[in-house]
């Protein structure tokens, strides 16, 4: 349930079932946060002739290797939710609502985007979720 952006507030869930990327897990609270990064299917469609730094476009093929059809990541869109069912309404379902896994080599690829994203734009991340 990410977060929707305007004109739905962003630090409650979302209206509708999306699917998320996990960058990070902290469990010292007593509700285990995760952060979340944006996906939206199809390939980009923004208005420069490239794609911008923060955002993976995923064809077919790599898709098909996450369990997924064609979308994008965009890093510059994060969430940072609660574990809970309010947030994940299939937590408690058999695989949790974990619909595809990123190899070692993609997690590495987008970690480093996103190191390169926060050392050289990190303004542009907008944050959403409970504060």
């Amino acid at each position: 349930m990410f977060p929707f952006g305007p004109p739905d507030a962003p630090d409650r869930p979302g209206p509708v079932r999306h699917i998320a990327y996990v960058l990070a897990t902290d469990s010292k609270p007593k509700v285990p946060m995760l952060l979340l990064a944006y996906t939206s299917s199809g390939p980009w469609r923004g208005a420069a002739g490239r794609v911008p730094l923060g955002v993976i476009e995923f064809d077919a093929g790599a898709a098909r290797a996450v369990g997924q059809k064609p979308f994008h990541l965009d890093l510059r869109c994060l969430a940072q939710v609660p574990l809970t069912e309010r947030w994940f309404p299939d937590l408690g379902q058999p695989g949790h609502g974990i619909v595809g896994k990123a190899s070692a080599r993609l997690r590495e690829r987008i970690d480093a985007m996103l190191s390169e994203l926060v050392t050289r734009s990190r303004d542009l991340i907008e944050m959403r979720g409970p504060r």
